[in-house]
């Protein structure tokens, strides 16, 4: 595996949008990282708009060669890199009963360090060997804490609503003289001090690949990186720094407790195949993707499972053709799952 790292401004600001009931109230939610399909569509049209065609881009994807992960934060100072992973959605399922589980469910991120020494949440409230950060929305391990030097109010993200005057609207949409101020949600990036904070995803190449694959990939992503990325990137959603690139690997530290159970959790959005691919899948969340306008036909909607996902197995999961663009090339929604194995400490057999 790869990792593509966007290194970022402090206050930078993103809008990663989600579907609502209601389209008049869709600005006003964002999600505080961008999905797996929102990554995708960014990296072809970032190829697309270098290179003229994304085609074969696409192709990489397609027939299953090339798989990404959702669009997480990483910390970085000196030697000490810490990325953030999607915390599984199942793991207070086999946690105590003991009354912290709002604050466990509050836990939006976790660190590699704390998936490498497998999940067992009873142990998240001992500072010696964890710490939280950010209102308790992000844990580390303790030896991650002090190696950053930080605090417990620092922030790597957070949301805030911005207000917006339509001015654009009243003066090139017939009609639209009654427009009003409204608020849009953004997230905003911390300014953590002598940290790096910035973005990066990992990324799968199969070894039957194209040579051009990898090449590909990195084109994109420096594309990227200078166009940006949802719904802030004609002004502050993007970056003047550039990206970097490394290999990605997780190892896990020995454990004392042999009790801890095998599985895999995905760090992308995933869309099943068939049945066999369901049957792997032992507990997860979902959410309802598409139904953008494009000028034409509506895109068609997609029920994707969320990342955290309880996994038997690696379920490699696929694109889906959600319509046309206005130029009439298919496009598709990304359901192609990345995942990595994990390691849980299953005390409560009540729920599988």
């Amino acid at each position: 595996m790869f990792a593509a790292y966007i290194p970022l401004q402090p206050h930078t600001m993103f809008h990663f949008g989600e579907i609502k009931a209601d389209v008049n109230v869709a600005l006003n939610h964002t999600s505080h990282y961008a999905p797996s399909d929102i990554l995708f569509s960014a990296l072809i049209n970032s190829y697309q708009e270098l290179t003229g065609d994304a085609s074969d881009f696409v192709q990489h994807f397609g027939n299953g060669h090339l798989a990404i992960s959702s669009l997480f934060y990483y910390l970085k100072k000196g030697e000490t890199l810490v990325h953030l992973l999607p915390r599984p959605v199942f793991i207070d399922l086999f946690a105590k009963r003991d009354g912290n589980h709002k604050l466990r469910n509050r836990i939006k991120f976790v660190s590699d360090g704390v998936w490498r020494q497998g999940f067992a949440p009873d142990n998240w409230f001992d500072e010696e060997k964890y710490r939280f950060i950010q209102d308790k929305e992000i844990l580390l391990t303790t030896e991650e804490y002090n190696s950053l030097g930080l605090l417990e109010n620092v922030f790597v993200f957070k949301i805030i609503d911005l207000p917006k005057n339509p001015i654009h609207d009243v003066i090139t949409t017939p009609g639209a003289k009654d427009k009003s101020i409204y608020y849009q949600a953004n997230v905003e990036i911390g300014a953590v001090n002598n940290v790096e904070l910035g973005l990066y995803f990992i990324y799968s190449i199969s070894e039957t690949s194209d040579p051009q694959c990898n090449l590909r990939m990195k084109t994109a992503v420096n594309m990227l990186a200078f166009s940006g990325i949802g719904g802030e990137r004609n002004n502050t959603g993007r970056t003047p720094l550039a990206p970097w690139f490394d290999s990605f690997e997780l190892k896990y530290i020995a454990s004392e407790n042999s009790t801890m159970v095998d599985a895999f959790s995905n760090i992308s959005y995933l869309n099943p195949v068939n049945d066999n691919d369901l049957e792997d899948i032992s507990f997860n969340l979902t959410v309802l993707r598409g139904g953008r306008e494009t000028g034409g036909a509506p895109y068609k909607v997609v029920r994707m499972i969320k990342e955290g996902a309880l996994l038997k197995k690696e379920v490699k999961g696929r694109l889906v053709e959600i319509g046309n663009d206005l130029s009439g090339n298919t496009a598709y929604r990304n359901g192609l799952g990345l995942c990595l194995p994990l390691k849980y400490f299953k005390q409560d057999e009540r729920a599988l």
